[in-house]
């Protein structure tokens, strides 16, 4: 069965990203700022629904990043490609940025850092992507996975796995000093249960209510006072109130996937 919409992805490549994000930096640096104002800042008059995507693509990178209501600023990574202290630090960061799209790291997985457009365009049929989704997340990869190459961004994991096997060395020098000492096996103590703790009622304060949500969840209510219906009244608003920002933030959170 097709599906009625496709995973999120980057609505474009890893370079045309980094351009839109300088901008960005150049602006505001990493101060927080309205979602609004970075629009404009990479070209746009005003939200649209061309201007969400567009930032969107950052998030999925990594080069940007929530921080409240409507806010955003630029992320430690953009900084890290923009401004690096090193080539090893910018190489790293290009390839967290350019695998950080969840759609990008799952087609590296399945099939490492080489692959045929044909390939990758029947591997996405199959998957049942959306026609409309195919061509930017098969261009936008490819263009990427490019990039990278031609900056040597994966040359930066030599780095790290020689940072691996001297870790490694030294895990086998500390085996190596072992094996020179007896050592008398005994069974492992019993470790006994931790008992969770008992949630403490303060001086004045009464337990009102406690009641199970769900699995693993409870909650559970201290009063001072007496609680009548016109206090019950105001907690039911202040619950809803609370509610109202949840949405509101989940709401966020699916425009940024």
């Amino acid at each position: 069965m097709a599906r009625s919409q496709s995973p999120g992805y980057p609505q474009f490549a890893l370079p045309k990203a980094i351009s839109a994000v300088r901008k960005i930096f150049e602006a505001d640096r990493r101060n927080p700022i309205d979602r609004s104002v970075a629009q404009k800042h990479i070209g746009y008059s005003g939200p649209s629904g061309a201007a969400d995507k567009a930032l969107a693509t950052l998030a999925h990178y990594g080069l940007v990043e929530r921080v409240g209501k409507g806010e955003v600023r630029v992320s430690q990574l953009t900084v890290d490609i923009l401004h690096p202290d090193s080539d090893v630090v910018r190489r790293r960061a290009l390839l967290e940025a350019g695998f950080n799209p969840q759609v990008y790291k799952d087609l590296r997985d399945r099939f490492g850092d080489h692959v045929s457009e044909n390939a990758l365009h029947s591997y996405l049929v199959r998957e049942n992507f959306l026609d409309r989704a195919i061509g930017p997340v098969s261009n936008g990869y490819l263009e990427t996975i490019r990039y990278l190459e031609q900056e040597k961004a994966f040359e930066s994991r030599g780095n790290a796995a020689s940072e691996v096997e001297e870790s490694a060395a030294s895990e086998n020098d500390w085996n190596a000093d072992m094996d020179d000492t007896a050592v008398l096996e005994r069974p492992a103590p019993a470790i006994a249960p931790v008992a969770a703790p008992v949630p403490q009622v303060e001086v004045g304060e009464t337990e009102w209510m406690r009641n199970p949500l769900g699995r693993g969840k409870s909650v559970r209510v201290l009063v001072t006072g007496d609680m009548g219906t016109k206090e019950i009244g105001k907690l039911i608003k202040l619950l809803e109130a609370q509610k109202a920002v949840l949405d509101d933030d989940d709401e966020e959170d699916q425009m940024f996937e």
